[in-house]
């Protein structure tokens, strides 16, 4: 799938790249950096409980209260809280986001 970043999924092409490609194979979900905010709610919420979502990866900033906030984060846009449970992978202490 090709990446689109933040709200350049607003353009209408790429916005249809994206549904297209998610309904092709199954996909996960890498949040690095991104703060899941309210802003992208409706593109956000389409990916993560797309069917083909199989795992969401959230890289953190070294401990585990980041992957807390981001898991907050991400919870919101869920309507089936059960689909949340099974899609967001545990607390990694090697996805570390490197700060310079």
């Amino acid at each position: 799938m090709k990446a689109v970043y933040g709200s350049r999924a607003l353009n209408k092409n790429n916005y249809h790249t994206i549904l297209d490609s998610m309904s092709e194979l199954p996909f996960e979900v890498f949040i690095v950096g991104h703060s899941c905010g309210l802003s992208d709610r409706t593109l956000l919420k389409t990916i993560f409980e797309h069917d083909n979502c199989i795992g969401i990866k959230i890289y953190h900033r070294g401990n585990e209260h980041d992957h807390f906030i981001k898991n907050i984060s991400i919870s919101r846009h869920f309507t089936d809280k059960a689909k949340l449970r099974d899609k967001i992978l545990p607390f990694d202490q090697d996805a570390v986001i490197p700060q310079s």
